[in-house]
């Protein structure tokens, strides 16, 4: 067997064609590039997928120093609570419910050490979390949105 270069190693499409959907992947729907490219949608869905995989194999590990933290309402009274890099923006963890233990499985997975890096914490004025995050984050700041604030008054 000879080695192409521009052919992965058991492919059945070559690299420049692969790229051309990752790259329209990023754009428009995964049915669409099916019909574009000829291709069956599920291999399409693959090969946006392995990029995703890729991508996220490259982000740096989160060390953060400031969290924003709030509630996400779904319909019918479902919840999830979510953790963000106050820094970088990015969604750090998502857990369901809007309890103190959903709260309470990001802080074990951070570490005692990583919740002791914790500066300051924004958030809504939530008792759930406000009590787990002066348990495990005892240098933090908590800082309230103005909304909240505003109307305690």
């Amino acid at each position: 067997m000879e080695a192409v270069r521009w052919l992965d190693r058991y492919a059945r499409m070559t690299r420049r064609l692969a790229d051309a959907v990752i790259q329209a992947c990023e754009r428009l729907p995964t049915l669409h590039m099916a019909q574009m490219f000829g291709l069956h949608w599920n291999t399409v869905r693959l090969l946006d997928r392995r990029a995703l995989q890729a991508a996220l194999s490259t982000l740096p590990t989160a060390q953060p120093h400031r969290l924003m933290m709030g509630i996400r309402l779904f319909k019918g009274h479902r919840y999830a609570s979510v953790v963000l890099d106050a820094d970088t923006q990015r969604i750090l963890w998502i857990g369901e419910g809007r309890c103190r233990a959903a709260v309470r499985t990001f802080f074990e997975k951070l570490g005692s050490e990583g919740s002791a890096r914790i500066e300051a914490v924004a958030m809504d004025m939530n008792t759930v979390f406000d009590l787990e995050i002066r348990q495990r984050c005892p240098k933090a700041r908590l800082i309230y949105d103005l909304f909240h604030e505003v109307a305690k008054i």
